[in-house]
């Protein structure tokens, strides 16, 4: 069954960006797991040469170091062969397979929000939570064409921004005063960092280039926005 970006809805930062993050982890757990237990697994490891610089560096705190050992000896292994037959590349060409499962799955949920977007009960919860993140947000808005949407979108954006300044502005105000009465804005600031560049780690897709030539700003509104203050955390 497929995960939900519903659930992310109970969650601080980008409803994407946190499914991702659990996604990718669930993903890495499970093919270490079976690089191990199965050769046909390993074996389609090394004809993509491994993973990719930050997810074999992740990938090595999930496993053992025999996991570690018998993985790397196999990908030394192949390499030799390459010397042996005169067919070493000048070029290490890595197909992770861990980033080919993360875009596959940020595709999906890229759909999802978008289909959710036009249920009036999502745009609720929707409003309650932090938002998406920058890259996230603009790579929705410049898919989606509908008028009404895009307003909406835009609406939420700067409401769910103006919400976080708030929060980084008691933030600073407490620690400032050395005041110990700090609540949920304790971790504004690395709530804002996301919601500028994503979680940490994930190789987020920047957006694509709008497919029409519409005008957010010259065609649509920006309308005045009550900050919420009930906001489920």
């Amino acid at each position: 069954m497929e995960s939900s970006l519903r659930v992310a809805t109970e969650y601080r930062g980008c409803l994407i960006c946190h499914m991702l993050d659990k996604d990718e982890y669930d993903f890495m757990a499970q093919l270490q797991y079976q690089t191990i237990k199965k050769e046909k697994v390993r074996q389609d490891v090394v004809s993509s040469n491994g993973y990719c610089n930050f997810h074999f560096h992740q990938m090595a705190r999930l496993a053992s170091p025999v996991g570690n050992a018998v993985l790397t000896k196999d990908l030394i292994d192949a390499e030799i062969k390459e010397f042996e037959r005169d067919s070493f590349g000048p070029t290490l060409r890595i197909d992770c397979p861990v980033c080919r499962h993360t875009e596959k799955r940020e595709d999906f949920y890229l759909e999802e929000f978008k289909a959710l977007l036009k249920e009036r009960s999502f745009q609720k919860e929707y409003e309650g939570t932090d938002g998406l993140c920058s890259l996230h947000f603009r790579n929705i808005l410049n898919s989606t064409d509908e008028k009404e949407l895009c307003q909406f979108l835009l609406t939420t954006q700067v409401m769910h921004l103006k919400s976080l300044r708030m929060e980084l502005e008691t933030f600073i105000s407490k620690v400032r005063s050395t005041s110990r009465d700090i609540g949920v804005e304790k971790n504004s600031w690395l709530i804002a960092i996301e919601k500028w560049v994503g979680k940490r780690g994930l190789r987020i897709r920047p957006p694509p280039p709008r497919r029409s030539p519409v005008s957010h700003k010259g065609e649509i509104r920006l309308v005045n926005v009550q900050l919420l203050s009930d906001r489920p955390r």
